[in-house]
C-alpha cells in the first residue's frame, strides 16, 4: 500500500526549508525522517527539528541564513545569503514530502547544479531500508530511474543522480513522481511529489546558476 504522504503547509514547509537546503546542498556541492517500512507500514518515525538559522554568519554549530527566493507549486526555491565570487547566492529547488497525521517530514527532494556544471537530483528519505536495492523515480510513471545511496546517517538515506537530459525534460512535462525505496523485508514503501511547477522553477534556478 502506498505511504499516504501530502505536502507540507506553506508555513511549515519555509520553517523546515532552512534545515532542508543545507543539509542537501552540503553533498551536492560539496536530511530527515527515520522508518522501519515493513509489509504495509507507512513511513514514520522522529524527526529532528530544524535548525534555526544563524544570526551570524561562522557561528558554529549553527546553519547560514537563507532566503525563500520563490515558490513554485509545491516546489521552493531556496538561497543561502552568502554569495559566489560572481556575487551569486548558491540556490536549489526543494520540495518536502510529510506524513499526513503526523506532519513528519519523510522524503525530501532536492534538485541543485553540482560544482562541475551538471543539474543534481537529490532525494533524502528514511533509513532501515535495503541499500542494495538503491531509490526508484519515476516521473508519471513511465519510466524508472534508480539512484544509489551515496550516504546514510541515523537520521536519513540519500540517494544521489546527475540528471540525463531525458530525466530533465520528463521532470519539466510530468504532473507527479512516484518515489520508491524497498523495505528490508522487500516490500516498497512509496511517495509521490508534486512535479507541477517545476519547469518555472527550473527556469528561475537557472538564472542563479554559478558559474562551473
Amino acid at each position: 500500500m502506498h505511504a499516504w504522504i501530502q505536502h507540507e503547509k506553506l508555513g511549515v514547509m519555509r520553517r523546515q526549508l532552512a534545515f532542508a537546503f543545507f543539509c542537501g546542498v552540503t553533498l551536492i556541492a560539496g536530511g530527515q525522517a527515520v522508518a522501519q517500512a515493513g509489509g504495509n507500514a507507512s513511513p514514520g518515525g522522529s524527526v529532528a527539528k530544524p535548525t534555526a538559522p544563524a544570526k551570524a554568519q561562522g557561528e558554529p554549530g549553527k546553519a547560514p541564513e537563507v532566503t525563500i527566493a520563490g515558490n513554485f507549486g509545491q516546489w521552493a526555491l531556496v538561497c543561502g545569503k552568502e554569495k559566489d565570487k560572481e556575487g551569486r547566492e548558491p540556490c536549489s529547488l526543494v520540495q518536502a514530502l510529510v506524513q499526513r497525521e503526523s506532519q513528519k517530514l519523510v522524503f525530501r527532494v532536492t534538485v541543485a547544479y553540482g560544482p562541475q556544471g551538471n543539474l543534481v537530483l537529490r532525494i533524502d528519505g528514511p533509513t532501515g531500508v535495503a541499500l542494495q536495492k538503491g531509490l526508484e523515480f519515476s516521473p508519471d510513471a513511465i519510466k524508472i530511474y534508480r539512484m544509489s545511496y551515496q550516504a546514510c546517517v541515523p537520521q536519513q538515506c540519500s540517494a544521489l543522480l546527475v540528471m540525463p537530459d531525458d530525466l530533465k525534460q520528463e521532470l519539466t512535462k510530468s504532473q507527479k513522481g512516484t518515489i520508491t525505496v524497498y523495505a528490508l523485508n522487500g516490500q516498497a514503501v512509496q511517495a509521490v511529489a508534486e512535479l507541477t511547477g517545476f519547469s518555472d522553477g527550473l527556469a528561475a534556478l537557472d538564472k542563479r546558476r554559478p558559474k562551473p
